[in-house]
């Protein structure tokens, strides 16, 4: 007989993975924007890393975001 996965497992990994997923997006997509404003302006790297930073930030301040509603409202795995 399968065993059947538990549902809040299941929304706890779904929860987990798209947090870890929009924080590497946030890099991602500020690394890009600073390479096209730097090969747009000829400021290479500088605002590569300043769109690293600022997606890392963006990235770390939704992850502490998310955490904050998950235990604010009884999400996965709260008690």
């Amino acid at each position: 007989m399968p065993i059947k996965p538990d549902k809040d497992l299941l929304t706890a990994l779904g929860i987990y993975g798209a947090i870890g997923f929009q924080l590497a997006i946030s890099v991602v997509i500020g690394v890009l924007a600073g390479r096209w404003l730097d090969a747009r302006w000829g400021t290479m790297p500088w605002l590569t890393i300043g769109g690293m930073l600022l997606g890392s930030v963006a990235g770390f301040w939704n992850l502490i975001r998310l955490l904050k509603w998950k235990d604010k409202d009884g999400g996965p795995d709260a008690s």
